[in-house]
């Protein structure tokens, strides 16, 4: 089985003119051919190894997602380095703790904003001795707290390490690949083992602080070759992506363009992905359930301010759908509802796919689960909803469902060769090659999860069916045991309060608790069209907090949340929080941290009557 590097060179040679990597920019779609991608990302390596780039090598990339950062990835990695990606969003002080801890000697950074994260461990005492600069300059959308709406290379105060632009690195490897540096690139791709890093990623852990897991190259490897048969796709195909390659998740789509050939084109933000779809026309979206969700909302609430003779019809054209969809899954369509079918399709259901951009085979949702409703409203449209499972230390995938044989409600079979067991308490457990080998330099974290026997023990509760289909049923370690030992999911309850249009995000409370609460951040789009239309006067979004017409519109909404829920499950208080914002922490470190925050607000809740509101 071929290592990346290698995979990445061989599609290089065989599909040089096809479409690799586009990228959507002011002049439109400019689209990057595999050769041009293999040229540039081999005269990369070729500057590295020219600046004394040792094998083993650590390297950031502090990006958004954009080809420069496929191509360095591609570059470092042929050179025998190590990618670790740091998140575009990451604050100063977290990207120095993940450069420092990751003893980074080289930076790929987007532009001299981002670069100014990491400049202090450029220092003597620091490990990182280059930063290359994709863009010379930063524009800034407000005067930073030194007055600046801009940044220049030439801004960025000295420092032990040299500053340089990637135009500047290409030309240098480009200069060396002409004296016959290919050569000394390719036998450093060669020399490379399954075993050696390949990636290290850093994520927050349920004790509260980041870990970094490390992956290496026969992780990598081994996963990319399942993706083809899993997501059944050809090099004739084309996908868009908008996450941050900051993730595993999302890399999965580079390394699977690079086993399969199809091009993928990249968004530049998640708010203009739809009218990058309708411009691109791809085959097939990997996304996140929250684009799903948020998605579906914006299109019920533009449809509820359509005219009757609009709204009526596309309301009939879902539920005629999702009755065709149910009846597919069943196995069996009666010819009236597929007549029927045929009829809504023309009428409504197209329309919604040509916001797509009217090619789209099939959606794969993943990083968290996704609200049944949500999956059935899209699979209606003829959108299937793909789902799977997976975590950074399994390399990003441990099941799938694939588009010919997708089951509804369930994360898909578990990928050939990988094997996983529901231990007696629901825990899942896995084992295979896409398991890593280990968190960075922390032999107790890993010894947490990690068992003698290669078993990863992955926090997460499920179960498989008679078919084999694996069933999330909750988290170990994010489980709240109520006072009268009730055992909840939180994260089904905050989803399905997300799904509410006034909600944007929400945390339920109640660990060892006689009751439920949550709080609760509005969402300030839905604000702002309640204030226009009801003529509320709000000069700072922090007053709908007290004003009574929005209270009472927020109650009646938890009422009718309330209504479809089991007793103990009922959210008996709640309040509004400007935000729920962890600094990038999830899962249980996000909750832990949220608490400690609003534990004077949350005390409030549980020192007044559970029967109604504050």
């Amino acid at each position: 089985m071929d290592l990346l590097p290698s995979l990445f060179l061989r599609r290089v040679k065989d599909s040089a003119d096809r479409d690799a990597f586009g990228q959507r920019t002011p002049r439109g779609w400019e689209w990057g051919s595999w050769g041009e991608t293999g040229e540039r990302a081999e005269a990369l390596a070729a500057g590295l190894l020219a600046a004394g780039f040792a094998p083993g090598t650590r390297v950031g990339l502090l990006s958004n997602t954009r080809r420069e950062w496929v191509e360095c990835e591609m570059a470092v990695l042929l050179a025998g380095g190590v990618v670790v990606p740091i998140h575009p969003a990451t604050t100063a002080p977290a990207a120095l703790d993940i450069v420092r801890r990751a003893a980074l000697r080289w930076v790929f950074a987007e532009e001299p904003a981002q670069a100014e994260k990491v400049l202090p461990a450029a220092g003597t005492d620091g490990p990182l001795r280059r930063i290359v600069l994709f863009e010379p300059l930063s524009r800034l959308s407000g005067a930073d707290a030194r007055g600046r709406l801009e940044i220049a290379i030439s801004d960025l105060p000295p420092r032990e390490a040299g500053v340089l632009s990637l135009a500047d690195l290409l030309e240098q490897g480009r200069r060396e690949v002409r004296r016959g540096a290919g050569a000394e690139v390719a036998a450093r791709a060669r020399a490379l083992r399954p075993a050696d890093p390949a990636t290290i990623v850093f994520n927050w852990s349920a004790a509260g602080r980041p870990l970094a897991t490390v992956l290496c190259h026969d992780n990598l490897a081994f996963t990319t070759a399942a993706l083809p048969g899993l997501l059944e796709v050809t090099a004739a195909d084309r996908s868009l992506l908008f996450l941050p390659l900051a993730h595993v998740y999302p890399r999965l789509l580079v390394w699977a363009a690079v086993q399969v050939g199809f091009g993928l084109g990249f968004a530049p933000a998640r708010g203009e992905a739809l009218r990058a779809a309708a411009e691109m026309k791809p085959d097939f979206l990997v996304v996140v359930p929250r684009f799903l969700e948020r998605l579906r909302q914006g299109l019920q609430r533009e449809l509820e301010t359509d005219p009757a003779w609009t709204r009526l019809p596309f309301r009939w054209a879902l539920d005629v759908g999702r009755r065709f969809h149910e009846a597919q899954v069943a196995g069996t369509v009666p010819l009236a509802l597929d007549l029927q079918h045929r009829l809504a399709d023309r009428v409504a259901l197209r329309a919604l796919r040509e916001r797509f951009g009217g090619r789209v085979r099939f959606i794969v949702s993943g990083g968290a689960p996704l609200e049944p409703e949500t999956a059935r409203y899209f699979a209606a449209a003829g959108l299937a909803v793909l789902e799977g499972y997976g975590m950074t230390e399994t390399t990003g995938l441990v099941s799938f469902n694939r588009p010919s044989e997708a089951r509804p409600g369930t994360v898909g079979r578990v990928i050939p060769e990988v094997e996983l067991r529901c231990a007696a308490d629901g825990e899942i457990l896995v084992r295979g090659r896409n398991v890593m080998q280990g968190y960075l330099d922390d032999p107790a974290a890993t010894a947490e999860v990690l068992d003698a026997d290669g078993w990863l023990h992955s926090g997460d509760l499920g179960e498989r069916d008679a078919d084999g289909f694996l069933r999330l049923t909750g988290r170990k370690k994010d489980v709240i045991v109520t006072e009268g030992g009730k055992n909840v999911s939180p994260l089904h309850l905050e989803n399905l309060l997300r799904e509410q249009p006034l909600i944007a995000d929400a945390l339920v409370v109640g660990d060892r608790r006689a009751y439920l609460v949550a709080l609760l951040v509005l969402d300030a789009a839905e604000l702002g069209r309640i204030a226009s239309r009801d003529g509320i006067l709000l000069t700072a979004p922090e007053e709908s907090a007290n004003h009574p017409e929005l209270r009472a519109r927020l109650d009646r909404t938890m009422t009718e949340v309330n209504r479809y829920l089991d007793p103990f499950l009922r959210l008996r208080a709640w309040t509004i929080v400007p935000d729920l914002d962890a600094a990038g922490r999830t899962g249980r470190a996000r909750r832990l941290a949220l608490e400690e925050r609003y534990r004077t607000a949350i005390h409030r809740l549980y020192s007044r009557s559970p029967e109604r509101s504050p």
